[in-house]
């Protein structure tokens, strides 16, 4: 016999109920101080054997038997960051899941840093937007040739009104040189014709951070491997949480190598840590404590190995070694988890190496919609995570539903100059120009083509983020417009308490899992036991038990594999041969739910019964019950000669 715990490598210094404690007695017992005939102290079975002394047959080994009556204690984990680490290991918090934490108002807190970079001048009814990245630290981390950095090329973007929007460059530019250039000749000015068109206020950006929220959601993080939804829900597992988010700059960082075209190959949601910059949130601070009390479902047994000794086992009762209630505040007590937790972290946007055209082929271009894309080279065609699609898509979103019509200037009773949004029959958002100024019999200005208008949008964000100063001198090269941002501080979104509240279910749901991974191995200590000594009903009356097939075991050549089931006729029988009709044990017994385990109730006195184990060898086996119920019998083994 040995020594034995089923939490062997844990630190866990708890008891999983019967009598766990106890040590090898060597061929006399379990170690301790026993009881008759050598019999072990409460850790199990314990045994004596004699000889004939010269070459006499052996007489019987005797083995005491008992049970251990009371429910087991509860099992307490006092964890700090360290010791979760420690007792889950590292591939397990990888796969224990605590939050899914909704990206919304994260991604939010985000886009509003950057919209908000280079101060809120942008806000006003002016065409100057009066950037000036000096304003705030992340605007600072530019550097000092801020005017001309992929990084202001997206604060550009993001805070472009109708009132600073600058077109030069873009197909609307003649059209904006027309009105702004001719203020006597009209009333309003280009700014008015844009919040117009586009149904929004002078001082509104272009495309809600609202919408650009969901677009990453969908077309960023949802085409990431590791997030695997488009609903803007982040996976966070123990081991991200343990290690303050710290894993989320390789788990959510790129998939392959640049271009990124193969299958499953993404750029990544978040820029990968360097020397310069480290991932972290403030969420579980240094004083972290977690305090989980679980219910063990575990049953200890003594009984007999009948070639090796007597022994003991521990048995599972439910589906789980383990029992959990992590819904319970008294069950699971988490402190240490800041109220307003806060992220670092870099994001970054990948744009296409190239001008990606609007869809303007008439009808055709009027079915170009995610879904159905048109064209070669066109928005939709692209892959989603790319800066043009994503603009396209929260412009999609925006303004779908969009219809406006208005002439600016008549003559002769006919439009001379004005727009069209999802009129005379077309699709809405289907925007179409008109202009028939010319002068000295030049050919009229030049307006857009017929196209939908998040598409006209997407063309006048290309050319910002090339021409951040918008003075018509692109200052970006095409595909080097990838703003990195260094992001401190950014809110999560939740609470500390609404953290805590949401891991409570999400634990719940793997119940199961976590109790195999702290005890999911319990049997590598178990004795290869043959038949074992039990209550079948809680205060009922003891049984003798043969093991069965659910009942493991370690196998003698690999101590990491369950024992295979080899017995040839399990149970217990009145006659050496085993034949059928002397089977005195039973599957099914009245009032017992058990039905895997052959039972025999043993009766007050002597019994001789035999059986086998499952290397074939057949053992007579002489019980001595001192009164009807006795918690505490002798067998005496003796092998049968072949």
């Amino acid at each position: 016999m040995k020594c034995f715990s089923i939490l062997a490598g844990l630190p866990l210094l708890v008891a999983l109920g019967g009598a766990v404690v106890g040590c090898d007695g060597g061929g006399d017992g379990v170690g301790g101080e026993g009881g008759v005939g050598g019999a072990g102290g409460a850790g199990g079975a314990g045994g004596t054997t004699t000889s004939s002394g010269t070459g006499g047959v052996e007489a019987p080994t005797r083995f005491f038997l008992r049970i251990e009556d009371g429910p087991p204690p509860p099992i307490v984990l006092d964890l700090d960051k360290q010791k979760a680490l420690e007792v889950f290991g590292e591939a397990a918090a990888r796969e224990i899941r605590l939050l899914d934490v909704d990206s919304t108002a994260m991604l939010g807190n985000v886009l509003d840093s950057i919209q908000n970079a280079c101060g809120t001048g942008w806000r006003a009814d002016a065409a100057n937007p009066a950037h000036d990245c000096n304003a705030t630290p992340l605007g600072q981390s530019f550097g000092a040739s801020w005017q001309t950095t992929p990084e202001f090329a997206m604060v550009r973007l993001l805070s472009m009104t109708p009132a600073n929007a600058k077109v030069i460059g873009t197909s609307l530019a003649d059209f904006e040189a027309l009105i702004n250039g001719n203020p006597g000749t009209f009333s309003f000015s280009f700014a008015d014709v844009l919040a117009e068109s586009l149904g929004i206020a002078k001082t509104a950006p272009f495309v809600p951070i609202d919408q650009l929220v969901v677009a990453l959601q969908e077309q960023l993080m949802g085409t990431h491997a590791a997030i695997g939804n488009t609903t803007g829900s982040l996976p966070i597992t123990m081991f991200d949480a343990l290690n303050d988010m710290t894993p989320l700059a390789t788990k959510l960082g790129p998939i392959g190598a640049a271009p990124w075209s193969g299958a499953g190959e993404h750029p990544g949601v978040l820029v990968p840590d360097s020397g310069s910059f480290v991932t972290r949130s403030d969420a579980l601070s240094p004083d972290f404590k977690m305090r989980v009390v679980a219910e063990s479902n575990l049953r200890w047994v003594s009984g007999v190995d009948l070639s090796k000794g007597a022994g003991d086992m521990f048995l599972q009762e439910g589906d789980a070694a383990l029992a959990f209630d992590f819904l319970d505040p008294e069950r699971l007590q988490i402190e240490g988890v800041a109220a307003n937790p806060t992220m670092d972290m870099r994001f970054s946007l990948r744009e296409k190496a190239g001008i990606v055209p609007s869809c303007t082929e008439t009808p055709a271009c009027q079915a170009n919609f995610p879904d159905t894309p048109v064209g070669t080279g066109t928005v939709w065609t692209l892959p989603r995570w790319l800066l043009e699609p994503i603009v396209g898509k929260a412009g999609l979103s925006t303004y779908e539903q969009r219809t406006f019509e208005k002439c600016y200037l008549t003559f002769n009773q006919q439009c001379r100059t004005g727009v069209k949004i999802g009129r005379d029959g077309n699709p809405l958002g289907w925007t179409i120009f008109n202009n028939q100024i010319s002068f000295s019999g030049e050919p009229p200005l030049s307006v857009p083509e017929p196209q939908f208008l998040w598409e006209l949008l997407s063309e006048v964000a290309q050319v910002a983020v090339h021409d951040p100063d918008g003075d018509g001198v692109p200052d970006i090269a095409e595909g080097e417009a990838t703003p990195v941002f260094a992001l401190h501080g950014v809110s999560i979104g939740l609470t500390g308490e609404e953290i805590i509240e949401q891991m409570r279910p999400m634990l719940q749901d793997q119940e199961g899992y976590i109790a195999e991974v702290i005890l999911g191995r319990f049997w590598k200590n178990n004795d290869a036991l043959d038949f074992f000594y039990r209550r079948a009903t809680p205060g009922g009356q003891p049984y003798l038990y043969f093991v069965a097939e659910s009942d493991l075991r370690p196998d003698d050549g690999n101590a990491n594999t369950p024992r295979p089931y080899t017995y040839e006729r399990p149970g217990f029988f009145r006659e050496a041969d085993l034949n059928e009709g002397s089977r005195v044990s039973s599957k099914t017994v009245d009032g017992v739910a058990d039905t895997t385990h052959e039972k025999f109730l043993l009766p007050q006195g002597e019994t001789v019964l035999y059986m086998q184990d499952d290397e074939g060898k057949r053992y007579e086996v002489r019980f001595f019950v001192p009164e009807a119920g006795s918690l505490e019998i002798t067998a005496d083994v003796h092998p049968v000669a072949p």
